[in-house]
């Protein structure tokens, strides 16, 4: 058993996060990565401790991005842009390597190289916050991707994962198909044909921008791609889930750093509540609407509509501070989870431990 293995088996997901911070503060990089290695293997979910791996990384890398940079805009040399975006990537700079395989592509726009990254990022940004725009722009690159290389079987998956998520069975069939001829006798793949074949239904006059539009407005996808594909299954929808969320939240309540807690899907259902108990199967707990709860509520519309015509980016946090304390909103992938603090409550305080109610109680028992 080694060291880390000692002194953190077993142990809390705020433990991992104080050994990482600890090792970050101390300059000691690989053990706070270790650290964090560690405690993702049982919270894989946890959006914190994930947050202060970037920023271990980011520490490490910095002084490797500014000689990346110099190249790439001295030279435009593709080896370069690859090497920056991977590198924006692992340290969490998710905008800042959008940006740049942007300009890869208009750089390089006969390389099917950077309308794939291109293409592969909007769809991982679809699939996390289900936004119209994210979804068309992955078709669109994916599309020219398949276009510049035609034997080319990633493309084709990605194409083939959105439009079985949102319903477009028509192009489903269409990706299948090509799929098919890629690599139809492949063991791995000719399952993953089948199942598109057999779920596919196509319809007449199909059209992808008023299905993905109608997903963003439902705030869910019609199937879901991680019953074949390996892309994780998002959000805090599930019964299990909330559930959890609920026991998360009942103990940062219990533990005195807020008053009262909620967590609300995509779809504005109430999951979980310290003021009744958890939802069974999506129904929302009976009893009247708290304050919370109906901020929470406009959060997530706001979320939905507002946020995303206005393109003012990802949702991270809302906080409302008054004379009846402090309420912290709080993005849940899928979701939303807020809490009610007393007055003179630390704001970032308060949103750690959401944080922590909502990934601490999904990680995996220690074996």
């Amino acid at each position: 058993m080694g060291f880390l293995d000692a002194i953190l088996g077993g142990r809390s997901l705020d433990a991992y996060l104080q050994k990482a911070r600890e090792c970050l503060a101390a300059g000691d990089f690989d053990e706070a990565l270790e650290a964090v290695a560690k405690g993702m293997e049982r919270y894989p979910t946890a959006a914190v401790l994930r947050e202060t791996g970037h920023a271990v990384r980011r520490a490490q890398a910095r002084a490797g991005m500014q000689a990346l940079r110099d190249r790439v805009e001295s030279d435009r040399d593709p080896e370069a842009f690859e090497q920056l975006i991977a590198l924006y990537k692992d340290v969490g700079m998710v905008e800042e390597a959008m940006r740049l395989t942007d300009k890869y592509a208009e750089a390089h726009p006969e390389m099917e190289a950077p309308h794939l990254l291109r293409g592969e990022q909007a769809l991982d940004a679809f699939f996390g916050d289900l936004r119209a725009r994210d979804g068309r722009l992955a078709i669109d690159h994916l599309l020219r991707a398949g276009a510049l290389q035609p034997d080319s079987l990633k493309p084709r998956l990605f194409l083939a994962e959105v439009y079985y998520a949102i319903g477009a069975d028509r192009a489903l069939l269409g990706q299948a198909a090509a799929i098919k001829r890629l690599a139809g006798e492949d063991e791995v793949i000719r399952p993953v044909v089948a199942a598109l074949e057999e779920a596919a239904k196509p319809v007449k006059n199909e059209s992808i921008d008023a299905l993905l539009a109608k997903v963003e407005v439902d705030g869910a996808l019609v199937r879901d791609p991680s019953t074949w594909s390996s892309r994780r299954r998002r959000g805090i929808a599930g019964a299990q889930d909330a559930s959890r969320v609920q026991d998360g939240l009942v103990r940062v309540v219990r533990e005195g750093n807020a008053e009262e807690g909620v967590a609300i899907d995509r779809a504005g259902t109430l999951l979980a509540s310290t003021n009744a108990p958890a939802a069974e199967g999506g129904d929302a707990p009976a009893g009247h609407e708290s304050a919370l709860e109906g901020i929470a509520r406009a959060v997530v519309r706001t979320i939905k509509v507002q946020a995303r015509e206005l393109e003012m980016g990802p949702f991270r946090r809302f906080v409302v501070e008054g004379p009846f304390g402090v309420m912290v909103v709080a993005d849940a992938s899928g979701g939303v989870v807020a809490a009610r603090g007393k007055k003179g409550t630390d704001v970032l305080r308060l949103s750690e431990r959401l944080a922590v109610a909502v990934d601490g109680v999904r990680g995996k028992k220690a074996s």
